[in-house]
């Protein structure tokens, strides 16, 4: 299940995921150290036991792969994959903790970014998560496809054209409506 932005324990829950491939990643760099050792098939098995908790099919798989173009040990790939998952993470993590900050800024000051244009206001609501675009009359039919197509939709619970925040969905609709003054 992804865990969204706006989730209270979304720092929580993206720090949980960091540390398990934080101690995946050491754990494949252990054990191919071991399979890759000058040790006795039947020490690496027993050292990999006790230390690293992996099963023994999943040992022989390591030590003796299936297919005969493969390296004994985790592969290189693994590793690969994990530490870019690792870095994605920290990214996220950076991404949720200054999204988190707005929101706590947004509710002291009570204010949030508007944008004015005629015709309407664009409204970079960082509580809901959301980038809305109030207009003053419906927007003719040729707009409304324009939004729909940027990924706005109409929330008639807000009375609004809106999008999940963004950079992009912000200044395609300062572009698009040709925002001249900031409130």
């Amino acid at each position: 299940m992804p865990i969204k932005t706006d989730d209270p324990a979304a720092l929580e829950k993206l720090d949980a995921k960091l540390n398990a491939c934080i101690k995946l990643q050491e754990t494949m760099k252990a054990v191919n150290a071991i399979v890759r050792s000058n040790r006795s098939d039947e020490e690496k098995r027993t050292l990999i036991m006790n230390k690293h908790h992996i099963s023994a099919e999943s040992i022989d798989d390591l030590l003796h792969p299936k297919q005969s173009w493969q390296k004994p040990g985790f592969p290189g790939y693994a590793l690969t994959n994990n530490n870019a998952e690792i870095r994605r993470l920290k990214a996220r993590i950076a991404a949720v903790y200054n999204y988190q900050k707005e929101v706590e800024k947004v509710e002291e000051t009570g204010e949030m970014p508007e944008f004015i244009f005629a015709g309407g206001r664009i409204v970079d609501n960082v509580p809901e998560n959301r980038i809305q675009i109030f207009f003053d009359s419906k927007p003719e039919a040729e707009i409304r496809t324009r939004l729909k197509q940027n990924g706005f939709r109409w929330s008639p619970s807000n009375s609004a054209w809106q999008s999940f925040r963004s950079v992009h969905s912000l200044n395609w609709a300062k572009r698009e409506f040709k925002v001249e003054e900031t409130v």
